[in-house]
Protein backbone atom coordinates (compact mmCIF):
# COMPACT_ATOMS: atom_id res chain seq x y z
CA UNK A 1 0.00 0.00 0.00
CA UNK A 2 1.35 3.57 -1.34
CA UNK A 3 0.37 5.09 1.89
CA UNK A 4 1.80 4.92 5.42
CA UNK A 5 -0.69 5.42 8.10
CA UNK A 6 -0.18 8.75 9.71
CA UNK A 7 -0.06 8.57 13.47
CA UNK A 8 -1.02 12.13 14.05
CA UNK A 9 -4.82 12.85 14.37
CA UNK A 10 -6.06 16.10 15.14
CA UNK A 11 -8.76 16.91 17.96
CA UNK A 12 -10.06 19.60 16.07
CA UNK A 13 -10.41 20.53 12.26
CA UNK A 14 -11.91 23.06 10.50
CA UNK A 15 -14.09 22.41 7.87
CA UNK A 16 -14.07 23.48 4.60
CA UNK A 17 -16.69 22.88 1.83
CA UNK A 18 -15.46 21.13 -1.17
CA UNK A 19 -15.10 22.33 -4.76
CA UNK A 20 -17.45 20.97 -7.09
CA UNK A 21 -16.73 22.25 -10.29
CA UNK A 22 -15.36 25.37 -11.95
CA UNK A 23 -15.66 27.17 -15.20
CA UNK A 24 -13.79 29.77 -17.00
CA UNK A 25 -15.91 32.45 -15.01
CA UNK A 26 -15.97 30.55 -11.63
CA UNK A 27 -12.18 29.54 -11.97
CA UNK A 28 -11.52 30.59 -8.18
CA UNK A 29 -11.68 28.52 -5.30
CA UNK A 30 -12.62 32.04 -3.24
CA UNK A 31 -12.66 35.42 -4.54
CA UNK A 32 -12.64 36.27 -8.51
CA UNK A 33 -9.90 37.80 -10.51
CA UNK A 34 -10.30 39.20 -14.20
CA UNK A 35 -9.50 36.87 -17.30
CA UNK A 36 -7.60 40.79 -18.15
CA UNK A 37 -5.13 40.71 -15.43
CA UNK A 38 -4.11 37.16 -17.24
CA UNK A 39 -1.90 37.11 -20.23
CA UNK A 40 -4.27 35.01 -22.91
CA UNK A 41 -2.79 35.79 -26.80
CA UNK A 42 -4.84 36.32 -29.18
CA UNK A 43 -6.10 32.42 -29.31
CA UNK A 44 -7.18 32.81 -26.51
CA UNK A 45 -4.16 30.82 -24.86
CA UNK A 46 -2.78 31.15 -21.57
CA UNK A 47 1.10 32.62 -21.84
CA UNK A 48 3.46 33.29 -19.16
CA UNK A 49 4.40 35.98 -17.77
CA UNK A 50 1.75 37.70 -16.57
CA UNK A 51 1.09 41.29 -16.99
CA UNK A 52 0.62 42.11 -13.36
CA UNK A 53 2.57 40.26 -10.35
CA UNK A 54 0.67 37.85 -8.83
CA UNK A 55 1.41 35.74 -5.20
CA UNK A 56 0.97 32.43 -4.38
CA UNK A 57 1.67 30.70 -1.05
CA UNK A 58 3.58 26.92 -1.08
CA UNK A 59 4.43 24.67 1.75
CA UNK A 60 6.85 22.93 1.57
CA UNK A 61 9.43 20.64 3.68
CA UNK A 62 13.14 22.08 2.13
CA UNK A 63 16.30 22.73 3.86
CA UNK A 64 19.53 23.83 2.55
CA UNK A 65 22.78 25.16 4.16
CA UNK A 66 23.65 27.70 2.34
CA UNK A 67 20.38 29.80 1.14
CA UNK A 68 18.22 30.67 4.20
CA UNK A 69 14.76 31.15 1.99
CA UNK A 70 13.91 29.24 -1.63
CA UNK A 71 13.43 33.12 -3.12
CA UNK A 72 16.60 33.58 -2.31
CA UNK A 73 17.67 30.88 -4.81
CA UNK A 74 19.16 32.00 -8.22
CA UNK A 75 16.90 29.43 -10.44
CA UNK A 76 13.62 30.56 -8.44
CA UNK A 77 14.39 34.02 -8.71
CA UNK A 78 14.37 33.48 -12.59
CA UNK A 79 11.09 31.57 -12.12
CA UNK A 80 9.70 34.87 -11.02
CA UNK A 81 10.98 36.71 -13.84
CA UNK A 82 9.58 34.36 -16.26
CA UNK A 83 5.99 33.55 -14.53
CA UNK A 84 5.82 37.62 -12.83
CA UNK A 85 4.61 35.32 -9.78
CA UNK A 86 6.12 36.06 -6.41
CA UNK A 87 5.73 32.88 -3.80
CA UNK A 88 5.58 33.63 -0.44
CA UNK A 89 7.35 29.89 0.93
CA UNK A 90 6.04 28.36 3.90
CA UNK A 91 9.38 26.52 4.85
CA UNK A 92 9.50 23.60 7.53
CA UNK A 93 11.97 21.22 8.32
CA UNK A 94 11.48 17.43 8.03
CA UNK A 95 12.16 17.12 11.92
CA UNK A 96 9.30 19.33 12.68
CA UNK A 97 7.57 18.58 9.48
CA UNK A 98 4.47 16.26 10.63
CA UNK A 99 4.46 18.69 13.53
CA UNK A 100 3.50 21.62 11.61
CA UNK A 101 1.72 20.22 9.32
CA UNK A 102 -1.08 19.28 11.70
CA UNK A 103 -0.73 22.52 13.14
CA UNK A 104 -1.34 23.90 9.86
CA UNK A 105 -4.86 21.90 9.37
CA UNK A 106 -5.83 22.46 12.66
CA UNK A 107 -5.54 26.17 12.10
CA UNK A 108 -7.80 26.17 9.17
CA UNK A 109 -5.81 28.83 7.44
CA UNK A 110 -3.86 26.84 4.19
CA UNK A 111 -1.48 28.08 2.26
CA UNK A 112 -2.89 27.55 -1.93
CA UNK A 113 -0.28 24.98 -2.79
CA UNK A 114 0.80 21.84 0.04
CA UNK A 115 4.01 20.28 -1.23
CA UNK A 116 4.00 16.47 -0.51
CA UNK A 117 0.32 16.43 1.21
CA UNK A 118 -0.09 12.65 0.28
CA UNK A 119 2.96 12.10 2.96
CA UNK A 120 1.89 14.29 5.59
CA UNK A 121 -2.14 14.35 5.48
CA UNK A 122 -3.74 11.94 7.46
CA UNK A 123 -4.93 9.59 5.12
CA UNK A 124 -3.39 10.86 1.92
CA UNK A 125 -4.53 13.47 -0.56
CA UNK A 126 -7.56 11.67 -1.45
CA UNK A 127 -8.96 12.35 2.57
CA UNK A 128 -7.23 15.46 2.51
CA UNK A 129 -9.99 16.14 -0.82
CA UNK A 130 -13.04 14.34 1.23
CA UNK A 131 -12.37 16.56 4.17
CA UNK A 132 -12.83 19.46 1.91
CA UNK A 133 -9.49 20.57 2.40
CA UNK A 134 -8.26 20.23 -1.35
CA UNK A 135 -9.33 20.74 -3.63
CA UNK A 136 -10.46 18.00 -6.31
CA UNK A 137 -8.56 18.33 -9.53
CA UNK A 138 -10.54 16.06 -12.04
CA UNK A 139 -12.13 18.32 -14.13
CA UNK A 140 -9.57 21.30 -14.08
CA UNK A 141 -6.62 19.50 -14.86
CA UNK A 142 -7.25 19.00 -18.19
CA UNK A 143 -8.56 23.01 -18.39
CA UNK A 144 -5.99 24.65 -16.67
CA UNK A 145 -2.60 22.25 -16.28
CA UNK A 146 -2.08 21.53 -20.04
CA UNK A 147 1.69 20.47 -19.38
CA UNK A 148 0.86 17.77 -16.92
CA UNK A 149 -2.44 17.01 -18.51
CA UNK A 150 0.23 15.54 -21.51
CA UNK A 151 2.70 13.78 -19.51
CA UNK A 152 0.32 12.18 -17.27
CA UNK A 153 -1.36 10.16 -20.25
CA UNK A 154 1.65 9.84 -22.54
CA UNK A 155 2.23 6.23 -20.75
CA UNK A 156 -0.50 3.90 -19.66
CA UNK A 157 1.38 3.00 -16.34
CA UNK A 158 2.18 6.99 -15.61
CA UNK A 159 -2.01 7.79 -16.44
CA UNK A 160 -2.84 4.81 -13.51
CA UNK A 161 -0.23 6.09 -10.59
CA UNK A 162 -2.21 9.76 -10.94
CA UNK A 163 -5.45 8.70 -10.67
CA UNK A 164 -6.87 7.31 -7.65
CA UNK A 165 -9.20 4.07 -8.15
CA UNK A 166 -12.01 6.07 -8.78
CA UNK A 167 -10.13 8.01 -11.71
CA UNK A 168 -10.48 11.51 -9.59
CA UNK A 169 -6.82 13.42 -9.81
CA UNK A 170 -6.45 14.14 -6.10
CA UNK A 171 -3.61 16.19 -6.70
CA UNK A 172 -0.36 16.67 -9.46
CA UNK A 173 2.44 13.68 -8.89
CA UNK A 174 6.23 14.82 -9.44
CA UNK A 175 6.71 12.56 -12.74
CA UNK A 176 10.22 11.30 -13.42
CA UNK A 177 12.21 11.90 -16.32
CA UNK A 178 16.07 11.78 -17.94
CA UNK A 179 16.16 15.65 -19.37
CA UNK A 180 12.62 15.54 -20.28
CA UNK A 181 12.15 11.87 -21.34
CA UNK A 182 9.80 10.27 -19.54
CA UNK A 183 11.35 6.95 -17.94
CA UNK A 184 11.83 6.00 -14.79
CA UNK A 185 14.63 6.85 -12.44
CA UNK A 186 17.53 4.68 -12.13
CA UNK A 187 17.45 2.51 -8.57
CA UNK A 188 19.47 4.82 -6.48
CA UNK A 189 20.49 2.55 -3.65
CA UNK A 190 22.13 -1.41 -3.60
CA UNK A 191 25.09 -3.84 -2.75
CA UNK A 192 28.24 -2.39 -2.62
CA UNK A 193 31.28 -3.57 -1.10
CA UNK A 194 35.21 -3.39 -0.89
CA UNK A 195 36.82 -2.74 -4.88
CA UNK A 196 40.28 -2.74 -2.85
CA UNK A 197 39.80 -5.92 -1.33
CA UNK A 198 38.71 -7.46 -4.21
CA UNK A 199 41.49 -6.56 -6.30
CA UNK A 200 44.31 -8.10 -3.41
CA UNK A 201 42.71 -11.26 -3.09
CA UNK A 202 41.86 -11.58 -7.12
CA UNK A 203 38.37 -11.81 -6.28
CA UNK A 204 35.42 -11.01 -9.71
CA UNK A 205 32.50 -8.64 -8.33
CA UNK A 206 29.83 -11.46 -6.98
CA UNK A 207 26.63 -11.71 -8.72
CA UNK A 208 25.28 -15.00 -7.54
CA UNK A 209 24.95 -16.31 -3.40
CA UNK A 210 27.59 -18.61 -4.14
CA UNK A 211 29.77 -15.70 -5.40
CA UNK A 212 29.14 -13.79 -2.04
CA UNK A 213 29.62 -17.11 -0.06
CA UNK A 214 33.11 -17.21 -1.65
CA UNK A 215 34.20 -13.32 -1.34
CA UNK A 216 32.59 -13.31 2.39
CA UNK A 217 34.54 -15.94 3.38
CA UNK A 218 37.67 -14.65 1.62
CA UNK A 219 37.14 -10.82 3.50
CA UNK A 220 36.43 -12.96 7.00
CA UNK A 221 39.74 -14.64 6.41
CA UNK A 222 42.19 -12.21 5.06
CA UNK A 223 41.30 -9.29 7.08
CA UNK A 224 40.79 -9.64 11.09
CA UNK A 225 39.71 -6.37 11.65
CA UNK A 226 36.90 -6.96 9.06
CA UNK A 227 33.87 -7.52 12.20
CA UNK A 228 30.80 -7.59 9.74
CA UNK A 229 32.09 -8.90 6.28
CA UNK A 230 28.30 -8.37 4.83
CA UNK A 231 25.99 -5.68 6.48
CA UNK A 232 22.52 -6.45 6.89
CA UNK A 233 19.04 -4.64 7.69
CA UNK A 234 17.84 -4.85 11.41
CA UNK A 235 15.20 -7.08 10.62
CA UNK A 236 17.48 -9.04 8.79
CA UNK A 237 16.90 -8.05 5.17
CA UNK A 238 17.51 -4.55 4.47
CA UNK A 239 15.31 -1.57 2.50
CA UNK A 240 15.65 -3.54 -0.96
CA UNK A 241 15.31 -6.65 0.00
CA UNK A 242 18.87 -7.85 -1.37
CA UNK A 243 19.73 -11.62 -1.15
CA UNK A 244 16.18 -12.61 -0.04
CA UNK A 245 15.19 -11.19 -3.30
CA UNK A 246 17.23 -13.86 -4.89
CA UNK A 247 14.58 -16.28 -3.68
CA UNK A 248 11.58 -15.04 -5.57
CA UNK A 249 10.00 -13.55 -2.20
CA UNK A 250 10.26 -10.22 -0.98
CA UNK A 251 10.26 -9.11 3.41
CA UNK A 252 6.83 -8.69 3.28
CA UNK A 253 3.89 -8.17 0.90
CA UNK A 254 4.87 -8.96 -2.71
CA UNK A 255 3.00 -10.11 -6.34
CA UNK A 256 3.48 -13.20 -8.48
CA UNK A 257 1.77 -11.72 -11.70
CA UNK A 258 -1.15 -10.22 -10.26
CA UNK A 259 -1.09 -12.78 -7.02
CA UNK A 260 -0.41 -11.25 -3.79
CA UNK A 261 1.54 -13.05 -1.84
CA UNK A 262 3.13 -12.58 1.61
CA UNK A 263 6.68 -13.47 1.95
CA UNK A 264 7.54 -15.61 5.35
CA UNK A 265 4.24 -17.51 4.13
CA UNK A 266 6.53 -19.22 0.94
CA UNK A 267 9.53 -21.43 0.95
CA UNK A 268 11.63 -19.10 -0.50
CA UNK A 269 11.76 -17.01 2.41
CA UNK A 270 12.42 -19.92 4.58
CA UNK A 271 15.37 -20.95 2.14
CA UNK A 272 16.93 -17.44 2.43
CA UNK A 273 16.75 -17.80 6.29
CA UNK A 274 18.41 -21.07 6.29
CA UNK A 275 21.15 -19.19 4.11
CA UNK A 276 21.34 -16.67 6.57
CA UNK A 277 21.66 -18.65 9.36
CA UNK A 278 24.46 -20.49 8.35
CA UNK A 279 26.21 -17.26 7.14
CA UNK A 280 25.45 -15.63 10.64
CA UNK A 281 27.16 -19.01 12.63
CA UNK A 282 30.28 -18.53 10.27
CA UNK A 283 30.63 -15.19 10.76
CA UNK A 284 30.06 -13.60 7.61
CA UNK A 285 27.26 -11.00 8.85
CA UNK A 286 27.55 -8.70 11.45
CA UNK A 287 26.50 -10.30 14.69
CA UNK A 288 25.15 -7.41 15.77
CA UNK A 289 22.94 -6.35 13.07
CA UNK A 290 19.96 -6.18 15.35
CA UNK A 291 21.52 -2.84 16.51
CA UNK A 292 23.49 -1.53 13.45
CA UNK A 293 20.97 0.22 11.12
CA UNK A 294 22.17 -0.77 7.87
CA UNK A 295 18.59 -0.76 6.52
CA UNK A 296 18.98 1.94 3.53
CA UNK A 297 23.01 2.37 3.93
CA UNK A 298 25.94 0.97 5.42
CA UNK A 299 27.36 3.23 7.93
CA UNK A 300 30.21 4.91 7.42
CA UNK A 301 32.19 4.38 10.64
CA UNK A 302 31.67 0.29 9.25
CA UNK A 303 32.15 0.22 5.78
CA UNK A 304 34.77 3.67 5.82
CA UNK A 305 37.01 2.04 8.56
CA UNK A 306 37.20 -1.75 6.98
CA UNK A 307 35.32 -3.15 9.79
CA UNK A 308 32.38 -4.08 7.31
CA UNK A 309 33.20 -5.16 3.60
CA UNK A 310 29.90 -4.83 2.22
CA UNK A 311 26.46 -3.75 2.25
CA UNK A 312 23.38 -1.78 0.92
CA UNK A 313 24.84 1.66 -0.26
CA UNK A 314 23.84 5.17 -1.75
CA UNK A 315 25.37 5.16 -5.45
CA UNK A 316 26.79 8.66 -4.67
CA UNK A 317 28.28 7.22 -1.56
CA UNK A 318 30.50 4.68 -4.03
CA UNK A 319 32.15 7.81 -4.92
CA UNK A 320 35.33 9.15 -2.59
CA UNK A 321 33.25 10.74 -0.14
CA UNK A 322 34.08 8.67 2.82
CA UNK A 323 37.70 9.84 1.98
CA UNK A 324 36.77 13.36 1.90
CA UNK A 325 34.83 13.08 4.86
CA UNK A 326 37.81 11.40 7.02
CA UNK A 327 36.66 8.06 7.26
CA UNK A 328 40.06 6.61 5.69
CA UNK A 329 43.11 7.33 4.88
CA UNK A 330 43.68 4.67 3.20
CA UNK A 331 44.38 5.49 -0.92
CA UNK A 332 43.39 2.26 -2.28
CA UNK A 333 40.14 2.12 -0.16
CA UNK A 334 37.38 1.95 -3.08
CA UNK A 335 33.85 0.54 -2.87
CA UNK A 336 32.07 -0.98 -5.81
CA UNK A 337 29.09 -1.72 -6.89
CA UNK A 338 27.12 -4.63 -7.79
CA UNK A 339 23.15 -5.88 -8.81
CA UNK A 340 21.33 -7.76 -6.19
CA UNK A 341 22.44 -11.21 -5.80
CA UNK A 342 20.68 -14.15 -8.24
CA UNK A 343 21.09 -18.11 -7.06
CA UNK A 344 22.34 -18.65 -10.66
CA UNK A 345 23.73 -16.24 -13.40
CA UNK A 346 21.39 -15.87 -16.19
CA UNK A 347 18.83 -14.86 -13.55
CA UNK A 348 17.06 -11.25 -13.41
CA UNK A 349 18.37 -9.50 -9.82
CA UNK A 350 15.05 -8.12 -8.19
CA UNK A 351 14.28 -5.43 -5.39
CA UNK A 352 11.67 -4.39 -3.82
CA UNK A 353 10.80 -0.93 -1.95
CA UNK A 354 7.79 1.58 -1.79
CA UNK A 355 8.50 3.67 -4.84
CA UNK A 356 7.06 4.20 -8.40
CA UNK A 357 9.28 4.44 -10.95
CA UNK A 358 7.62 6.90 -12.81
CA UNK A 359 6.23 9.52 -9.94
CA UNK A 360 7.21 10.43 -6.65
CA UNK A 361 5.09 12.58 -3.90
CA UNK A 362 2.11 14.54 -4.66
CA UNK A 363 1.44 18.37 -4.75
CA UNK A 364 -2.54 19.67 -3.10
CA UNK A 365 -4.11 22.86 -4.24
CA UNK A 366 -5.65 23.76 -0.87
CA UNK A 367 -9.06 25.11 -1.02
CA UNK A 368 -8.54 28.55 0.36
CA UNK A 369 -6.93 29.77 -2.64
CA UNK A 370 -8.50 32.52 -3.93
CA UNK A 371 -7.49 32.39 -7.46
CA UNK A 372 -7.22 28.35 -8.56
CA UNK A 373 -6.62 29.06 -12.31
CA UNK A 374 -3.52 30.38 -11.29
CA UNK A 375 -2.50 28.31 -8.64
CA UNK A 376 -3.03 25.24 -11.01
CA UNK A 377 -1.28 27.26 -14.29
CA UNK A 378 1.51 27.80 -12.07
CA UNK A 379 1.71 24.66 -10.57
CA UNK A 380 1.62 23.66 -14.08
CA UNK A 381 5.09 25.70 -15.23
CA UNK A 382 6.81 23.18 -12.65
CA UNK A 383 6.18 20.14 -15.85
CA UNK A 384 7.45 22.28 -18.62
CA UNK A 385 11.23 21.51 -19.77
CA UNK A 386 12.14 25.05 -19.10
CA UNK A 387 11.29 25.14 -15.40
CA UNK A 388 12.46 21.45 -14.91
CA UNK A 389 16.28 22.46 -16.09
CA UNK A 390 16.40 25.79 -13.63
CA UNK A 391 14.98 23.64 -11.13
CA UNK A 392 17.64 20.78 -11.46
CA UNK A 393 20.81 22.51 -13.08
CA UNK A 394 20.13 25.92 -12.19
CA UNK A 395 20.88 28.54 -15.28
CA UNK A 396 22.12 28.21 -18.01
CA UNK A 397 25.86 29.56 -19.22
CA UNK A 398 26.25 30.37 -14.98
CA UNK A 399 25.48 26.83 -13.48
CA UNK A 400 25.67 24.75 -16.06
CA UNK A 401 26.53 24.61 -19.90
CA UNK A 402 25.34 21.95 -22.69
CA UNK A 403 27.30 20.77 -25.76
CA UNK A 404 25.82 20.54 -29.56
CA UNK A 405 25.11 16.90 -28.61
CA UNK A 406 23.15 17.46 -25.94
CA UNK A 407 25.91 16.62 -23.22
CA UNK A 408 25.52 18.64 -19.84
CA UNK A 409 27.92 19.80 -18.10
CA UNK A 410 28.67 22.03 -14.65
CA UNK A 411 31.10 25.26 -15.42
CA UNK A 412 34.01 26.24 -13.45
CA UNK A 413 32.24 28.24 -11.78
CA UNK A 414 30.32 25.26 -9.57
CA UNK A 415 34.03 23.67 -9.34
CA UNK A 416 35.37 27.15 -7.72
CA UNK A 417 32.54 27.30 -5.14
CA UNK A 418 34.16 24.09 -3.68
CA UNK A 419 37.94 25.17 -4.52
CA UNK A 420 37.06 27.99 -2.43
CA UNK A 421 35.46 26.69 0.62
CA UNK A 422 31.99 27.82 0.17
CA UNK A 423 30.80 24.32 -0.37
CA UNK A 424 31.63 20.89 0.19
CA UNK A 425 30.16 19.19 -2.87
CA UNK A 426 29.00 19.93 -6.94
CA UNK A 427 25.84 19.04 -5.71
CA UNK A 428 25.73 21.62 -3.24
CA UNK A 429 27.19 24.12 -5.38
CA UNK A 430 23.95 23.29 -7.62
CA UNK A 431 21.79 23.70 -5.05
CA UNK A 432 22.56 27.20 -4.26
CA UNK A 433 20.53 27.51 -7.48
CA UNK A 434 17.97 25.30 -7.61
CA UNK A 435 15.69 23.26 -5.27
CA UNK A 436 17.51 20.39 -6.22
CA UNK A 437 15.67 16.92 -5.36
CA UNK A 438 13.74 18.30 -3.26
CA UNK A 439 11.24 19.45 -5.72
CA UNK A 440 7.63 18.87 -7.29
CA UNK A 441 7.17 18.60 -10.96
CA UNK A 442 9.15 17.51 -13.97
CA UNK A 443 11.79 15.88 -11.98
CA UNK A 444 15.32 15.55 -14.13
CA UNK A 445 17.50 12.32 -12.79
CA UNK A 446 19.88 13.16 -15.30
CA UNK A 447 21.05 16.17 -13.42
CA UNK A 448 23.37 13.73 -11.76
CA UNK A 449 25.13 13.12 -14.86
CA UNK A 450 26.94 16.82 -14.95
CA UNK A 451 27.43 16.87 -10.77
CA UNK A 452 29.02 13.04 -10.82
CA UNK A 453 30.84 13.56 -14.21
CA UNK A 454 34.24 11.87 -14.50
CA UNK A 455 33.31 9.93 -11.31
CA UNK A 456 32.75 6.19 -10.15
CA UNK A 457 29.66 6.74 -8.60
CA UNK A 458 27.82 7.13 -11.88
CA UNK A 459 29.17 3.99 -12.30
CA UNK A 460 27.31 2.54 -9.35
CA UNK A 461 24.38 4.06 -10.57
CA UNK A 462 24.52 2.16 -13.86
CA UNK A 463 25.00 -0.66 -12.23
CA UNK A 464 22.21 -0.42 -9.56
CA UNK A 465 19.73 0.03 -12.24
CA UNK A 466 20.15 -3.55 -13.63
CA UNK A 467 17.56 -4.53 -10.67
CA UNK A 468 13.98 -5.25 -11.59
CA UNK A 469 10.89 -4.22 -9.76
CA UNK A 470 8.53 -7.36 -10.90
CA UNK A 471 8.00 -9.05 -7.62
CA UNK A 472 7.07 -5.15 -5.75
CA UNK A 473 3.27 -4.39 -5.53
CA UNK A 474 2.54 -1.51 -7.12
CA UNK A 475 3.77 1.29 -4.56
CA UNK A 476 0.23 3.74 -6.00
CA UNK A 477 -2.39 1.55 -5.36
CA UNK A 478 -4.43 1.88 -2.30
CA UNK A 479 -7.09 0.88 -0.10
CA UNK A 480 -10.27 2.14 0.99
CA UNK A 481 -10.88 3.61 4.49
CA UNK A 482 -12.62 0.82 5.83
CA UNK A 483 -9.88 -1.61 4.29
CA UNK A 484 -6.92 0.39 5.73
CA UNK A 485 -8.87 0.64 9.24
CA UNK A 486 -9.19 -3.55 8.93
CA UNK A 487 -5.88 -3.79 7.77
CA UNK A 488 -3.81 -1.37 10.03
CA UNK A 489 -5.29 -3.50 13.40
CA UNK A 490 -4.26 -6.84 12.17
CA UNK A 491 -1.35 -6.07 10.89
CA UNK A 492 0.38 -4.34 13.03
CA UNK A 493 0.56 -7.19 15.53
CA UNK A 494 2.02 -9.55 12.61
CA UNK A 495 4.43 -7.58 11.18
CA UNK A 496 5.94 -7.68 14.90
CA UNK A 497 5.81 -10.97 15.03
CA UNK A 498 7.53 -11.58 11.83
CA UNK A 499 10.15 -9.50 12.14
CA UNK A 500 10.55 -11.15 15.50
CA UNK A 501 11.03 -14.30 14.65
CA UNK A 502 12.82 -13.75 11.32
CA UNK A 503 15.76 -12.32 13.97
CA UNK A 504 15.75 -15.28 16.22
CA UNK A 505 15.85 -17.71 13.15
CA UNK A 506 18.85 -15.96 11.90
CA UNK A 507 20.65 -16.13 15.20
CA UNK A 508 19.21 -19.69 16.15
CA UNK A 509 17.50 -18.36 19.00
CA UNK A 510 15.18 -20.28 17.34
CA UNK A 511 15.36 -23.58 15.40
CA UNK A 512 14.15 -23.73 11.86
CA UNK A 513 12.36 -26.70 12.71
CA UNK A 514 10.09 -24.63 14.33
CA UNK A 515 9.55 -22.45 10.95
CA UNK A 516 5.61 -24.55 10.19
CA UNK A 517 4.99 -23.37 13.05
CA UNK A 518 5.51 -20.33 13.10
CA UNK A 519 3.44 -20.14 9.85
CA UNK A 520 0.56 -21.57 11.26
CA UNK A 521 1.00 -18.68 14.12
CA UNK A 522 0.72 -15.94 11.57
CA UNK A 523 -2.33 -17.39 10.13
CA UNK A 524 -3.85 -17.12 13.55
CA UNK A 525 -3.03 -13.73 13.50
CA UNK A 526 -5.24 -13.63 10.65
CA UNK A 527 -2.63 -12.91 7.65
CA UNK A 528 -4.83 -14.36 4.74
CA UNK A 529 -7.35 -11.43 5.33
CA UNK A 530 -4.53 -8.98 5.04
CA UNK A 531 -3.47 -10.71 1.72
CA UNK A 532 -7.06 -10.56 0.64
CA UNK A 533 -7.40 -6.40 1.61
CA UNK A 534 -4.02 -6.21 -0.46
CA UNK A 535 -5.13 -8.41 -2.88
CA UNK A 536 -8.59 -6.09 -3.64
CA UNK A 537 -6.41 -3.12 -3.72
CA UNK A 538 -4.02 -4.41 -6.18
CA UNK A 539 -7.29 -5.64 -8.46
CA UNK A 540 -8.44 -2.12 -8.34
CA UNK A 541 -5.16 -0.75 -9.35
CA UNK A 542 -4.94 -2.87 -12.42
CA UNK A 543 -8.85 -2.00 -13.20
CA UNK A 544 -8.22 2.06 -13.38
Amino acid sequence: MRKKIVALFLTAMTTVAAITGCSKDAGQAGGSTSSADYAYNEDGEWTWPLKEKKELSIWIVWSNDYVENPNDLKAIQKMEELTNVHINWQVVDAASAQEQFGLMLASGEYPDIIRDCGTYYPGGTEKGVQDGVLVDLTDVAEKYMPNYTALRTSIPELEKDTVTDEGKIVGTRTITSYFGDIRGERVWAGMALRGDWLDELGLEVPRTIDDWDKVLTAFKENYPECEAPLMIGTNGYDYFSHFLSAYGVLGEFYKDGDTVKYGPLEDGYKQWLTLFHDWYERGLIDPNFMTNSADMASPADYIGTGKAGAGVQLWGLTSDVLKTQGYTTDEDFNLVATSSPVLKEGDTPEIGFNTSALVKEEVGISTSTKDLELACRYLDFWYSNESMLLNTLGIEGESYTVDADGTYHLTDAMQAMIDEGKVNTRAEAVYTYTLGTADFGLYNWGMFDPIYEGQDALKAYDEFDKDKFDLMLPPCMTMTDAENTEYVTLYTDIQTLARENTVKFITGEKSLDEYEEFVEQLRSYNIDRCIELQQAALDRYNAR
